[in-house]
C-alpha cells in the first residue's frame, strides 16, 4: 500500500502531545506508523466530540463505571472493533479485542487489526481509567 493511502501527519507522544524534534522541526508520521496514530486517536477521543467530523471516535469511556458483566466485556469489544473498522485502511473484519483487566481502577484491554496489503496485525494495548483517562499501555509488538 503506498504512503499515500496512509498520508502523514504530526507525530504524537504517549501525552498526545506533537513530538518536536532537536532541531525543534515537528516530527511526522508516514505510512503505517500514521494509520496506528490514527487508531489511537480514534479509541481515545469521545464519539462526536470533534465537531468536524461528529463520527469520528469511540464511547469506550462509558463502560468504565459499569460492572464487568459478560454483556459489558462483549459490548466494550464490540465497540472497539466498530471503532478500528471505521477505519478504511483496516481489513474488514479482522479487529480483535480481549479484555485483559475490569476492576474499578478502569479496563486494560488488547486490540489488534491488520491494515488492507500489510501481512501482519497491529496491535495496541490500552488502558481506559476509572479516573476518565485513557493511555496506552504497550505499543505495536510485532516486527515490521
Amino acid at each position: 500500500m503506498s504512503a499515500d493511502v496512509y498520508g502523514q501527519d504530526i507525530k504524537l507522544d504517549a501525552d498526545l502531545q506533537a513530538v518536536v524534534a532537536a532541531n525543534g522541526e515537528l516530527v511526522l508520521t508516514d505510512g503505517p506508523d500514521t494509520g496506528v496514530q490514527d487508531i489511537k486517536l480514534a479509541l481515545f477521543t469521545y464519539l462526536k466530540t470533534l465537531f468536524y467530523d461528529i463520527d469520528f471516535g469511540s464511547v469506550i469511556f462509558d463502560f468504565v463505571k459499569d460492572e464487568s458483566t459478560s454483556i459489558t466485556r462483549n459490548d466494550f469489544c464490540v465497540e472497539v472493533k466498530r471503532c478500528i473498522h471505521t477505519d478504511p485502511r483496516v481489513v474488514p473484519m479482522s479487529a480483535k479485542c480481549q479484555i485483559t483487566s475490569w476492576d474499578h481502577t478502569g479496563i486494560i484491554a488488547a486490540a489488534s487489526w491488520r491494515f488492507i496489503d500489510v501481512t501482519h496485525p497491529f496491535n495496541l494495548v490500552f488502558e481506559v481509567g476509572a479516573d476518565g483517562r485513557i493511555e496506552e499501555v504497550k505499543a505495536d509488538v510485532n516486527p515490521r
